[in-house]
C-alpha cells in the first residue's frame, strides 16, 4: 500500500530516498512492468557517454518516449529506481526545446536585424536589448559548452549531459549569438568609460540620448545598483 502523503520530492535540492529502498519493499506488478520498461528506455537511449542527433532524430526518440516519462513522472514522488530513466529523458526534452524553440527565435531576430538600418545606433541598441534574454539564453546552453573535446565538425554539445546537436541544425543559433556578441562587443568598447553624469547629459541632439532606456543604462546599473540619475 502507498503512502498517499510521502513525497521524497518536496525538496526539489534533496529529494528523500524512496518507498523502494526499503529493505521491507515489495513490488508490485504494476511497479515491476514500469520499472522494466524504464530500464529498457534507458539503455535503449543512452548508447554511449555521447549522444549525437540530428534534430528530427532527437524528437523521434522524445515521441517515442513522452507516454512512458509521463508514467514514470507520476510515479517519481513515490519511488527512486525510476530517476535514471527520467533525467535522461528530461535532459533530451530540454535539448530539444532548446533547439526548437530558440532556434525560431534567432531565426526571428535575425529577421528584425535586417528589417532596420543598424548603421543606426538607436536601432542597434534597441534590438540588442529586445534580445539579451535570448542571447542570454543561448549562451548558457551553448558557451558554457565550447571547450567540449566532443564538438566535432558535424555535432556541438548543448548540454552538460552529453547531448550534441547536428551543427547544421543550430545554424541560426549560431548566427544570432555571433552577430549579436560582435555588435554587443563593438558598443561596449566604444562606450565602456561612459559614467552616470555623461548618461545624464545627452540631449536629444546627441546619439546617446536614445540609449537611456536601453543597453547602456543596464551596464551603468550593474556598475553601481544604487544609483539613479537624475534624467
Amino acid at each position: 500500500m502507498i503512502d498517499k502523503n510521502f513525497d521524497r520530492t518536496i525538496d526539489p535540492f534533496e529529494w528523500l530516498p524512496g518507498l523502494d529502498a526499503a529493505p521491507d519493499f515489495v513490488p508490485s506488478p504494476e511497479y515491476t512492468d514500469l520499472l522494466n520498461r524504464s530500464a529498457a528506455a534507458y539503455a535503449d537511449i543512452l548508447t554511449g557517454d555521447v549522444l549525437n542527433y540530428k534534430t528530427n532524430e532527437l524528437k523521434a526518440v522524445i515521441d517515442q518516449y513522452s507516454d512512458l516519462f509521463g508514467e514514470v513522472e507520476k510515479q517519481l514522488r513515490y519511488y527512486e529506481e525510476f530517476d535514471r530513466f527520467f533525467y535522461l529523458f528530461d535532459t533530451l526534452f530540454s535539448a530539444y526545446l532548446f533547439v526548437d524553440k530558440e532556434g525560431w527565435n534567432a531565426h526571428f531576430a535575425l529577421d528584425d536585424f535586417s528589417k532596420f538600418d543598424m548603421r543606426i545606433e538607436r536601432n542597434l541598441t534597441n534590438w540588442l536589448f529586445a534580445y539579451q534574454d535570448l542571447n542570454k539564453t543561448i549562451a548558457e546552453h551553448l558557451f558554457y559548452n565550447s571547450d567540449c573535446d566532443c564538438n566535432n565538425q558535424d555535432y556541438y554539445r548543448v548540454s552538460y549531459l552529453g547531448i550534441h546537436i547536428f551543427k547544421e541544425d543550430l545554424a541560426k543559433i549560431f548566427e544570432f549569438s555571433t552577430l549579436y556578441g560582435e555588435h554587443y562587443a563593438h558598443l561596449l568598447k566604444q562606450y565602456m568609460d561612459i559614467s552616470w553624469e555623461d548618461f545624464a547629459s545627452y540631449t536629444e541632439d546627441d546619439q546617446m540620448y536614445y540609449l537611456r532606456d536601453n543597453l547602456f543604462y543596464y551596464i551603468l546599473r550593474s556598475r553601481d545598483k544604487n544609483y539613479i540619475p537624475n534624467v
